[in-house]
């Protein structure tokens, strides 16, 4: 079984960048997220190309903080945020799609829709499906 460390993290739900965080919807209970500092660094930088080994690296350098303690931290965040529904992990990096790519305010309408329909994420009708 492969680490989470060695993992590929991937954000999984419409976001907004705001203030103090960043804003999540969960698709699958319908409800926001909000997501503190921390969360939110890895957060963004869950493209789905990048090891939470190599996130958590990076954050530990520029915030100064030992690179042992960032990744025990990155690994709990990644849990939580995976049982929230917000994030999950891959064995090998993907592509995010469209509609994950960018914040929801960054996006062209009309590729947000397409994209979230590729993906399934909506019926026929454009509406939600979970």
């Amino acid at each position: 079984m492969t680490s989470s460390l060695n993992q590929y993290p991937q954000r999984d739900g419409l976001y907004r960048i705001l203030p103090d965080g960043v804003a999540v919807h969960n698709r699958y209970r319908d409800q926001i997220v909000f997501l503190d500092g921390l969360s939110s660094e890895i957060w963004l930088r869950a493209d789905g190309k990048t090891t939470l080994r190599d996130i958590a690296r990076d954050i530990a350098g520029w915030s100064s903080q030992p690179v042992d303690a960032m990744c025990k931290t990155a690994a709990m965040l990644l849990t939580i945020l995976n049982s929230e529904g917000v994030m999950y992990q891959q064995d090998n990096p993907a592509e995010l799609p469209y509609h994950l790519a960018l914040p929801q305010e960054d996006q062209d309408v009309d590729r947000m829709y397409a994209s979230l329909s590729a993906a399934g994420w909506l019926d026929d009708k454009g509406q939600d499906r979970d």
